[in-house]
This record gives C-alpha cells, structure tokens and sequence, in this order.
C-alpha cells in the first residue's frame, strides 16, 4: 500500500485515539495554528528563494518598506519588529549591503548608531517580492474563508496575540 499523506485532521484524529480519555481540544488548536502557519510561510519561503532572499533578509526588507519614506530605521527598531538579535540581524545587514539592497549611515542623533535605509534597488525587489506573497496569501485565504470567517478570525488572533501585551 502506497504511504498517503496525513493531513493535519488525519493527524489529530490519530492524536485523539492514542491519548486516552484527555481533553485535547487546546492541543487540537494549537496544532492548527502550527499548521496554518507553516502553509502560509512554506509558500512565502518560494517567493524569497525565486528573489535570492532568506526570511532574515526578506524581513528586514518588509520592515523598511513599511516603514514608509525615507524607508530608514535603527538596527534596534528592525531587531524588535523582526524579534531577531543584533547578532543575527548584522549577519543580515552585511548581507544585503553587499547586494546593494540597504546602506547604512552614522545617525545624527547617536554617533553610536547607524541607520539602515532601503535603496532603490532594494525598494524595488521587496515592493514585487512583497506583492506576489501578499497576492499569493490573498488567493489562498479567499479560496478557503468568507469575508465574514475572516473578520472573525482576525477578531480572535487579535484577542490572542494581545496576551503577550500583558
């Protein structure tokens, strides 16, 4: 018999018989969220190997952009938008400098810092790059929720991702 792939409810169902009597109804959710997270993320990953970038990278790139003109920030703010280290984040930055992507500059207010700003180039490949994901996840969450299941589940993440403000 040929190996069929489980599905994520294939994989609870297995969960639910082989954990006798317990409530698994917060492991059912959570299980899901894992889930939807990895889909969502596994498609995004295709997109920033077709431009040549890693998540580290393609984050930092969507953090300036959002950011708005003139598409500048600290190492510090990227960090904590991206939940990185510096460590990790200077790896990056080095990086993206090189593919002349970012430049970075002395900060007038502290001498002790430099701002990171998007070039053009790199406004650019992250205005497509971004497009394509955000479209990409458009069709995905159009094809399987109403607008009104949508509304509803951004409620609830919400409501979630509040309890780290606590």
């Amino acid at each position: 018999m040929a190996d069929r792939i489980l599905t994520i409810e294939d994989s609870l169902e297995q969960m639910r018989n082989c954990w006798n009597g317990d409530d698994l109804a917060v492991a059912e959710t959570i299980k899901r969220l894992f889930r939807a997270r990895e889909l969502f993320f596994s498609d995004a990953k295709i997109v920033m190997e077709q431009f040549n970038l890693n998540v580290g990278e393609f984050d930092t790139l969507v953090s300036l952009r959002l950011q708005g003109p003139p598409f500048e920030q600290t190492p510090s703010n990227i960090c904590q938008a991206n939940l990185v280290t510096s460590g990790g984040l200077t790896k990056v930055l080095n990086s993206l400098e090189k593919a002349d992507l970012i430049s970075r500059r002395q900060c007038a207010d502290d001498q002790r810092s430099r701002l990171v700003k998007l070039t053009d180039k790199g406004k650019k490949l992250i205005e497509e790059a971004l497009g394509i994901v955000l479209a990409r996840h458009e069709k995905q969450l159009s094809d399987s929720l109403t607008r009104d299941e949508r509304d509803m589940l951004n409620t609830l993440l919400r409501k979630i991702n509040q309890l780290g403000m606590r």
